[in-house]
């Protein structure tokens, strides 16, 4: 799996329309077993309450195709309020109808997972609230049932408590998965962003700082070595300034996407390390016989690679500056000999490692 296909999968954000189409049907589902429940109970009221219900979900399909968010989230609450206070009215409090507010009350952590500022803060905080103070005004009566002869058994009560309760363990369960891997997705988010270059996707200077530390690190630890090299695109200027810096971004870009190609395991790490330049730090080899033949291969690629703006080609090079770090060595005068072996590259003609 490759850096990106990572990166997506962490960054992935939740699929909206799927999430709704998933709570209208499971409410729907609920419904046809609750109206079972009413038959068997014979409560009219809920009854014609129960296919009302079904109606708004039926309707509700309607609201997420064309992506009124408000709209659905709206529906979803007035009708389990309804419903619910309808249910404890003409059932009784010991049906558990109302344990619904909790689930409504969960409700706050629907926008945070679904479409983040779609929906306004104030609606998402209020519903919620209003839920507690409905479920605590209806606890504080506890309403048994209002029709003077109620034919719904203490049997029949259990089973509807039964399940109105496994209902809403699962629905809040479900409503605080949701937000807690929204939480870990935007955590994550904010870590990348921090630690890559928001053009290339590399690694950025802060990034590469922590992979030379923890490099010098094991040096100091273990003894061995590690190589730097710093890399330059060649008259990057002279690319700007005929081509536009957007397709100067394009190069940077393009020299990025060869820098992934050769740097998949973790011994060998590159960034951005500011402008048109990138850093690698090697740690595998000791050698920096060995990091020039890599940096010589990196830089063939990049020698051949075809680049066009607006029909005409475009021949990118680069020049690369290597130098090896030794345990006790002061790492920045390693980094400014990479700097000069760099620069002593491009007054010898470019395009080449030293």
């Amino acid at each position: 799996m490759t850096e990106k296909e990572k990166n997506s999968m962490l960054f992935r954000e939740p699929d909206t329309y799927k999430i709704n189409v998933l709570i209208n049907s499971v409410m729907l589902a609920i419904h046809l077993i609750l109206m079972v429940l009413y038959v068997l109970a014979h409560v009219k009221v809920m009854i014609i309450a129960n296919v009302v219900s079904s109606i708004f979900y039926l309707l509700g399909y309607i609201f997420i195709k064309r992506g009124r968010t408000i709209g659905f989230f709206s529906l979803v609450f007035v009708e389990v309020a309804i419903h619910a206070i309808l249910a404890c009215l003409y059932i009784g409090y010991d049906a558990g109808f109302q344990l619904w507010f909790f689930a409504l009350a969960a409700l706050y952590f629907y926008p945070q997972f679904s479409n983040p500022g779609r929906i306004p803060r104030r609606l998402s905080v209020t519903f919620p609230i209003f839920s507690i103070i409905l479920y605590f005004a209806l606890f504080f009566e506890h309403i048994h049932c209002v029709i003077p002869d109620c034919l719904v058994s203490q049997r029949m009560h259990y089973v509807m408590n039964g399940f109105n309760s496994l209902a809403v363990f699962i629905a809040i369960s479900s409503f605080t998965y949701l937000f807690a891997t929204s939480i870990i997705r935007s955590r994550n988010r904010m870590n990348y962003q921090m630690n890559h270059d928001a053009l290339t996707g590399l690694m950025n200077r802060y990034a590469l700082h922590q992979v030379t530390e923890d490099a010098k690190a094991r040096s100091d630890r273990t003894g061995e070595p590690f190589s730097l090299a710093m890399v330059d695109i060649d008259n990057f200027k002279y690319i700007n300034d005929n081509y536009g810096y957007e397709f100067g971004n394009f190069v940077i870009f393009s020299v990025a996407d060869e820098i992934r190609k050769i740097t998949d395991d973790e011994e060998f790490s590159a960034g951005r390390y500011g402008g048109e330049k990138f850093l690698f730090v090697y740690t595998r080899e000791p050698s920096s016989e060995a990091m020039k033949y890599k940096m010589e291969k990196f830089r063939a690629s990049i020698e051949h690679m075809q680049l066009n703006s607006d029909g005409r080609e475009v021949h990118i090079t680069v020049s690369i500056g290597v130098a090896k770090f030794h345990k006790g060595d002061d790492y920045d005068m390693v980094l400014k000999q990479a700097h000069d072996n760099l620069y002593r590259a491009k007054r010898e003609g470019k395009n080449r490692v030293i």
